[in-house]
């Protein structure tokens, strides 16, 4: 089975704590004055994504596909933020 490609989506400001609920099963960060929306989508969701940003009245700073980091209990997994390094080809290891 492919895996759905992971995306990061940046928005000006810090939302509050009811928007938070709009943004279940996604990893929310805040980073500076901006958070960080990251979770897996196919495009139909990420268009779906970007609309309900858009319907909640957010500034979206950006949207891009990065690599996906290792699940943290893989053995494999690289410390701290360095996505992808635990493989030179930023992949993850088949099982």
């Amino acid at each position: 089975m492919k895996t759905l490609p992971t995306y990061e989506i940046r928005i000006a400001g810090r939302v509050d704590e009811t928007t938070f609920t709009s943004f279940a099963g996604l990893e929310v960060q805040l980073r500076d004055d901006d958070t960080i929306l990251t979770g897996q989508f196919d495009q139909a969701a990420l268009h779906g994504m970007l609309e309900m940003i858009r319907s909640l009245g957010l500034d979206l700073l950006e949207a891009r596909r990065v690599d996906a980091a290792p699940p943290r209990d893989d053995p494999g997994a690289a410390d701290g933020d360095e996505r992808g390094a635990g493989r030179p080809d930023g992949e993850r290891r088949r099982r």
